[in-house]
């Protein structure tokens, strides 16, 4: 992804300079680490408005890959997807399906708990999500 400059349109779409909306913002905070995702410390700041959607959308479309069996394709646009939005359990969970989905219940397991605390650490989280989330711990947790 190429660097954005701070005067430059910000890449949401929002039509504000870059500095104005998403540079300072959690979106644009580097993800490090390889088996779970490292977090930025501060993980429970909220995007912007005009990220909402775009984040909502790539995850729409990371689970229909997903779910067309192209398992390596999501991984990667989950890889991207997490670079762009670190710090959202939305990320942090698809990954732990794409790895479920594989088989790698303990990988999976490990990433649905990262995601989960995010999730509950967050009042922009709702109850159903947070539910959803306990549930498939559980699952997980049970011998395969």
């Amino acid at each position: 992804m190429a660097k954005i400059g701070r005067n430059e349109p910000c890449p949401c779409g929002s039509g504000k300079k870059h500095k104005r909306c998403c540079l300072g913002a959690p979106a644009n905070q580097d993800r490090t680490g390889t088996s779970l995702v490292a977090l930025p410390e501060s993980h429970q700041d909220e995007l912007c408005p005009c990220c909402v959607d775009e984040l909502n959308e790539r995850a729409d479309h990371v689970v229909e890959v997903l779910l067309a069996g192209r398992a390596d394709e999501a991984e990667a646009l989950c890889h991207d997807f997490l670079r762009d939005f670190p710090g959202q359990a939305e990320g942090i969970d698809l990954l732990s399906m794409i790895f479920e989905q594989r088989g790698q219940r303990e990988h999976a397991l490990g990433l649905l708990r990262q995601a989960s605390e995010i999730a509950h650490a967050n009042p922009t989280y709702d109850a159903e999500t947070r539910s959803l989330m306990r549930e498939r711990i559980r699952e997980l947790e049970l011998p395969a």
